[in-house]
């Protein structure tokens, strides 16, 4: 699952994903994501941080109410958010955008085995 609200940006993410073998549902609007969220459905949730009426780790903590298991990365351009954001590493996972299509493929691939 794939939450932007830059819709470029979910199109071009699907079709690496799919291009790669994955299956992919996208969204522009993260209240309708977390409306549409199915418990233990989806494999990973690629979140955006920035939205104009939710921000992702509001978004996160509702998915979490829903589902404990499900595997999300948080994606975003934003430096500052990045840096704060990553300190919290392990227990999240971020991407910085862009990213090189074959990075992200390996990074995606490494989080759904792990």
């Amino acid at each position: 699952m794939v939450v932007d609200d830059e819709p470029d940006i979910c199109f071009v993410l699907k079709v690496i994903l799919e291009t790669n073998g994955f299956m992919v549902n996208y969204y522009y609007n993260p209240l309708i994501a977390l409306d549409e969220f199915k418990s233990n459905f989806h494999d990973l949730i690629l979140l955006d941080i920035q939205f104009p009426d939710i921000n992702g780790m509001q978004l996160y903590r509702e998915i979490r109410k829903r589902d404990m298991n499900v595997k999300i990365c948080f994606f975003t351009a934003n430096e500052t958010l990045f840096d704060i954001a990553s300190k919290f590493t392990p227990v999240y996972t971020f991407i910085r955008k862009p990213i090189e299509n074959k990075e992200f493929i390996r990074i995606i691939n490494d989080l759904l085995n792990n």
